[in-house]
């Protein structure tokens, strides 16, 4: 792949615009995860969307969070490395990179009360950029909840050099045993797909809920029209059954839709994929502007889809960081993009 650009647009101090819009409009600024410190939850029920490899890791360590740099050490070094590789290749097609701090001491405990463990893997989940507003968002596993606090730190600068930029925190989810169950609200960042003045937000019974979705809905009704589409809960996010890769062209796993595309897309050219090419995040991959797709490795098949229709395949080795149940879109939380 050709080298796209070489400078972000920025602000008076050099730093890059906040804001984003459409989701394969021209990246200029992103965070993306880290394994610092990673330490998974006990096992409960509620974690099916871990792979049975891990679910057993997860029982073998009772009721202790898992800290995988000391069980799996050879994993969890491919897993930085892979993060890593992802950052250089934002870099090098002109993409400003941030990467989150480790957490302190006291944030480690935050909430460990519901859930002990800690994450910074997947930054997109617990926060979402929309126009100029940032989200922080309630994540139905606790664990995962103290993430805003080190992309907080990140972000808050950006936000305060731009008067038109809004901080918005979501109610806090009503505590609840176990930490996923409950009322909520919900709402996940992986269930939030933005096209210009419309946001199609997924439902379902382990993610983002009917709750989550009116509350945004309340921030947000001046200025989106918000489409709530229920799924099916196979997937943990929409972004794992439909990704918007440029105008007119979508990648879907309609098995995992429980409607029909909302009426903004239903003209769109559609790249359907099967059960086993959703498994391997066909649809959690990122634009980095609307000709070039950055896609996990190994799916041909959805490569040459894509080149057929004017769009690179920008293929990344993400097995090691897809393994604890995410992808690439996951592990990337948008700050600056294009409209």
């Amino acid at each position: 792949m050709k080298q796209l650009r070489t400078n972000a647009p920025s602000g008076l101090d050099g730093e890059p615009t906040f804001g984003a819009y459409t989701d394969f409009g021209v990246l200029r600024a992103a965070i993306v995860g880290s394994a610092e410190g990673l330490a998974l939850p006990p096992f409960n029920p509620t974690l099916h969307h871990y792979n049975d490899e891990v679910q057993t890791a997860l029982r073998k360590s009772g009721d202790r969070p898992l800290f995988v740099a000391d069980a799996m050490p050879e994993r969890w070094e491919k897993t930085v490395q892979q993060l890593d590789q992802l950052a250089a290749l934002y870099e090098r097609n002109g993409v400003r990179v941030y990467r989150p701090r480790p957490y302190s001491e006291p944030e480690t405990k935050y909430l460990s009360h519901l859930q002990p463990g800690h994450s910074l893997l997947y930054p997109a989940d617990p926060v979402y950029t929309l126009g100029k507003r940032y989200f922080e968002l309630n994540i139905r596993r606790a664990y995962r909840r103290k993430e805003v606090f080190p992309l907080r730190d990140i972000v808050a600068p950006m936000m305060a050099a731009d008067d038109q930029a809004e901080h918005i925190v979501m109610p806090a989810a009503q505590p609840f045993d176990p930490s996923s169950g409950g009322p909520g609200p919900y709402l996940e960042g992986g269930d939030m797909i933005c096209y210009r003045n419309h946001l199609f937000v997924g439902e379902s019974d382990i993610a983002s809920n009917r709750a989550g979705t009116d509350w945004l809905e309340s921030q947000i009704a001046a200025d989106y029209q918000v489409h709530r589409m229920p799924m099916k809960g196979t997937v943990l996010h929409l972004l794992g059954a439909m990704v918007l890769v440029r105008e007119g062209l979508l990648i879907l796993y309609r098995d995992e839709l429980d409607c029909e595309l909302p009426g903004p897309l239903r003209d769109w050219e559609v790249i359907e994929i099967s059960d086993t090419e959703a498994k391997a995040y066909a649809t959690v991959g990122v634009s980095l502007d609307e000709q070039h797709y950055v896609i996990p490795a190994g799916l041909d098949r959805v490569n040459e889809e894509l080149d057929r229709r004017g769009v690179e395949p920008v293929p990344i080795d993400f097995d090691y960081v897809g393994y604890w149940g995410g992808c690439v879109s996951c592990a990337t939380q948008v700050i600056s993009r294009e409209p």
